[in-house]
């Protein structure tokens, strides 16, 4: 498969019937991977500094298209591996939108249509956990890219969603929807965590089921954080987890908070 009309004649092809990925032109750090990316990136950025000039009406509306068509593609993403595969099968332990990255669905709302408070802790989240996690998701689909091209309905896929949070974050920073200097009291410091908190509830009912699973890392069983969740009391890798998620929401912040602290003294 290293011809584009063979990319695009298999562009919804199930991982369970395509050839290993070496034989696959787009997959992981390939060059056409690098290619793409690069240009969906760049795109992105021009597309940031379009929306940030514009009125913060315009800027909602784009939001909310944004946010609609991810959602949409996530819905088709969950059908696609539920049917697309050798069998029929919806994984409760890996298909569920419990991600880091997926809070942006949930959140995405509230920043749009919430006020105060509502509207701070929604976008404090797109702009701390959302965006990092979206920037690295994009840089390193490991999980998408190791299987799949590029050009494909899962690379271009993992591409948009994890490009729209860190557009959104752009935007909502450069334009001044969102910003790290109004943070006055320690539960703003708290406020951005609030969505990601909510959603782990979820996550983790099905991490500690019967299930099993180890959605936004609370086991610490995935990837490399594996030999450190083998090494801690179960009880011990969500709590750790916690702290480390209330430190990144906060972080940013942080230098503004002490800022406005001393100025009001």
């Amino acid at each position: 498969m290293n011809t584009l009309t063979e990319l695009l004649k298999h562009f919804f092809t199930h991982k369970d019937f395509l050839p290993p990925a070496e034989q696959i032109a787009g997959t992981m750090f390939t060059p056409l991977h690098i290619i793409v990316s690069v240009i969906v990136f760049a795109l992105m950025l021009w597309m940031v500094r379009v929306v940030s000039r514009c009125d913060e009406k315009t800027r909602r509306r784009v939001f909310a298209v944004l946010w609609l068509t991810s959602f949409l593609l996530e819905a088709v993403k969950v059908l696609w591996e539920t049917f697309g595969g050798a069998s029929v099968r919806f994984e409760l332990g890996g298909n569920l939108p419990l991600y880091p990255c997926s809070v942006f669905m949930y959140a995405m709302p509230f920043a749009i249509w919430g006020k105060g408070s509502v509207r701070y802790a929604a976008c404090g989240y797109v702009c701390t956990v959302g965006m990092v996690g979206g920037l690295v998701n994009f840089v390193y689909p490991a999980t998408i890219m190791g299987d799949y091209s590029v050009l494909s309905f899962p690379g271009l896929n993992t591409l948009y969603n994890h490009g729209v949070i860190v557009f959104c974050a752009l935007v909502m920073l450069f334009s001044g929807y969102h910003s790290y200097t109004k943070a006055t009291k320690w539960w703003h410091l708290l406020l951005p965590s609030a969505p990601l908190v909510a959603v782990s509830l979820v996550a983790n009912a099905v991490n500690f089921s019967p299930i099993g699973s180890d959605y936004m890392f609370f086991r610490l069983r995935s990837f490399i954080f594996a030999p450190l969740g083998e090494a801690l009391p179960l009880w011990a890798a969500p709590l750790l987890v916690y702290a480390v998620y209330l430190l990144l929401h906060a972080l940013p912040y942080l230098p503004f908070y002490f800022r406005n602290r001393k100025q009001a003294a």
